[in-house]
């Protein structure tokens, strides 16, 4: 299951770097290549939700309901029913935008106490965001070629699909796996919480740093304040010898 999504996301990005190296073209030229592999896609992660799972982390869209409007984009592309760039534009913005914040996880804002995967799909997530929202208004922006945006939302939905691939895993009876299971999902968990305590040591080094660079420098403000004081009464001291 695993491979096959891999493979589909592999055909998916590979798709979108033909539409950008032939960003010029209209989309109706590239329509039945886009919806050759939105079929694809769609048909293998439909397989996927039925036969796998994702683990305890899980991500907010379904990987089955996901699949299955793949499929229906993907027949609706290729049976030509999508004319002009126009229209195509706007239905890879509203899949990219719709994408990016059912896939969005609050709780990764804190990119600092959370693993380097949970960083990368963050920052893959909002990437997809921004870049749908550019689309929308691309007309009045820069104005670039439809199918070259397309292109690149292309490997934006193959690329997510890739890091989700390694998420999966099989739904195998729990008599038999069910120790393991849980294994894996407590060495995921032991994992996580290493790095949020190796985060959290180099933020105590840091603190500790700060500390002992404000100390040195209020006992060397003390010194310059105490030898400031011993000067002034050396120099009280001989004006009143000098003037006994």
């Amino acid at each position: 299951m695993r491979t096959l999504m891999l493979l589909a996301s592999v055909a998916m990005t590979v798709s979108g770097v033909f539409c950008i190296a032939n960003g010029s073209a209209a989309f109706l030229t590239v329509a039945f290549i886009i919806g050759l592999v939105y079929l694809l896609m769609g048909a293998i992660e439909v397989l996927i939700g039925i036969r796998a799972d994702f683990d305890v982390s899980a991500n907010a869209v379904s990987i089955t309901k996901d699949g299955i409007i793949m499929l229906i984009f993907g027949a609706v592309i290729i049976s030509g029913m999508i004319t002009d760039d126009m229209t195509a534009q706007m239905l890879f913005a509203l899949w990219l935008v719709i994408e990016g914040v059912l896939t969005l996880r609050i709780e990764n804002v804190d990119v600092m106490h959370i693993t380097g995967e949970e960083r990368l799909s963050f920052a893959l997530t909002s990437l997809m965001l921004l870049f749908g929202l550019y689309t929308f208004f691309n007309v009045i922006l820069f104005n670039m070629p439809v199918t070259l945006l397309i292109g690149v939302a292309l490997i934006m939905l193959g690329l997510r699909r890739f890091i989700q691939s390694f998420q999966i895993e099989y739904s195998r009876p729990s008599f038999v796996t069910g120790n393991e299971e849980k294994l894996e999902e407590a060495l995921e968990e032991e994992r996580r919480a290493l790095a949020k305590a190796k985060e959290g040591i180099r933020e105590q080094k840091n603190a500790q740093r700060r500390i002992q660079k404000i100390r040195e420098d209020i006992e060397a403000e003390n010194d310059v304040m105490n030898s400031a004081t011993a000067r002034r009464r050396e120099r009280e001291m001989r004006s009143e010898n000098e003037d006994a």
